[in-house]
């Protein structure tokens, strides 16, 4: 009999069947690949206004709390790159609006009907779906400061007054990446202008100015590729003033000696082995790298620590001006 053939462009059927079959299963093979290939999460910040949710509040020490602070998604993550900060709006308190006046002089906002504050993270891209920040609520008080003058605080801060009201289930408003600090990573620093190289950093904390060294600190402990070495001194008033201690604490074992935290007190508990005193010569000296190219000293807390206790003391031991940067 006649044998019937099907031609597709001259080609029989069945070859037609034998070269769309494989091609086939390969288009469907592409497209498994890329439904299942692992997406980049989403990132929270995009230097726009963003509404989040508090997930939840734990009180640290007396006056200080960390708020967690929901994501979008549990995938999403934040996106703040290591040395940047985020911005909190704060409304401003009506006290201060109708006096004009706030902690016994004229408000250093200005009237303004929304303040900004700026904060510094303790987690960040490594823990998905949420923020953590510690806050320190500076309650009326009165301090002595590193120049030697007491300051009284008689309506306290602004954020804090703020955030102490807030509770899981609340939101805030924050913004970001802002900063013009940034850490690369193995020893690069971005800085206004420059960028910058080293192998030994030292850094001066006081208070809650501790934040942005413990984010460089971490980042850089957490890369194995990255070799340089960080020595902290961190100030306080009295030993429930630490912030993040545990943390930092827990930081020095993992670095295998990459990173040393030194407490430093004003007024230290009676058996306190550490520190003692506002940030010296003798101190620097002791706990941070030498004058170098290769040492970069970081600095973050209040502006009177970081003029008399940190600037001041890093010339006189002949430190560069280029190898100090206050965050």
């Amino acid at each position: 009999g006649t044998r019937r053939a099907q031609s597709l462009g001259g080609m029989d059927f069945g070859d037609a069947v034998r070269l769309a079959l494989p091609l086939g299963l390969f288009g469907l093979g592409v497209a498994l690949v890329v439904y299942l290939a692992p997406r980049p999460p989403p990132i929270f910040l995009d230097k726009k206004r963003k509404r989040a949710q508090i997930a939840d509040v734990k009180e640290l020490s007396h006056d200080t709390k960390r708020y967690r602070i929901a994501l979008d998604t549990a995938r999403t993550v934040l996106g703040l790159p290591v040395g940047k900060h985020l911005v909190l709006y704060v409304p401003n308190p009506k006290q201060c609006l109708d006096s004009g006046k706030w902690n016994s002089k004229d408000d250093p906002d200005r009237g303004k009907q929304e303040v900004e504050r700026k904060y510094t993270p303790v987690t960040g891209d490594e823990t998905p779906g949420y923020v953590d920040l510690v806050v320190k609520l500076y309650r009326p008080c009165t301090t002595k400061m590193p120049d030697g003058k007491e300051v009284t605080w008689a309506d306290g801060g602004k954020a804090g007054s703020y955030l102490e009201g807030k509770k899981p289930g609340d939101f805030v408003e924050i913004m970001g990446p802002v900063g013009v600090n940034e850490y690369l990573g193995r020893g690069m620093f971005k800085l206004p202008g420059r960028t910058v190289t080293v192998r030994r950093i030292g850094m001066m904390a006081g208070g809650t100015g501790l934040t942005p060294m413990l984010q460089v600190a971490q980042a850089a402990i957490r890369d194995k590729h990255d070799k340089c070495t960080f020595s902290l001194i961190y100030a306080n008033k009295t030993e429930d003033d630490i912030l993040c201690r545990e943390m930092l604490d827990e930081l020095a074992t993992l670095s295998q000696g990459r990173f040393r935290a030194h407490y430093t007190l004003d007024f230290p508990p009676t058996g306190w082995e550490h520190k003692v005193g506002f940030i010296s010569k003798s101190m620097i000296q002791e706990c941070l790298p030498p004058p170098s190219t290769d040492t970069l000293i970081l600095m973050c807390g209040p502006p009177p620590m970081v003029e008399f206790s940190c600037k001041r003391n890093l010339e006189e031991l002949g430190y560069s001006k280029t190898s100090m940067v206050a965050f």
